[in-house]
């Protein structure tokens, strides 16, 4: 199966690596908004291949996702960022909800097979 991971932020990294170590793909595509970022990771994560199953890890844009068993869309505005570091917040992570539903809206639109969201 072909795994498609959109975003390699931490969540994202951890993921693909998990993803690896236990040979739940064939085939890992990492996509990122900033094509070096996801190339950086999809290259640590081969160093570490030859140790585990057999996988292809590539990076790639949202083209390169068609044929993913399955889309994990990671990519989000993370807690530091988006000013919700005070655990004393009731607010807290619900401060990061509306930029995180759009950042997802866009990411699922985009990688949409015939460019649809729904």
């Amino acid at each position: 199966m072909k795994l498609g991971i959109i975003g390699t932020g931490n969540v994202g990294n951890a993921i693909a690596l998990a993803a690896a170590t236990r040979g739940s793909a064939r085939e890992i595509v990492l996509a990122n908004r900033t094509r070096k970022v996801a190339e950086a990771v999809a290259t640590d994560l081969r160093y570490g291949i030859p140790l585990g199953p057999r996988i292809d890890i590539s990076d790639g844009d949202y083209d390169a996702l068609n044929g993913a068993g399955v889309v994990l869309i990671t990519s989000g505005e993370n807690e530091k960022t988006g000013g919700a570091t005070d655990r004393s917040d009731s607010q807290g992570r619900l401060r990061l909800l509306e930029k995180n539903a759009a950042i997802y809206r866009g990411e699922r639109c985009s990688a949409s097979r015939a460019g649809r969201c729904y």
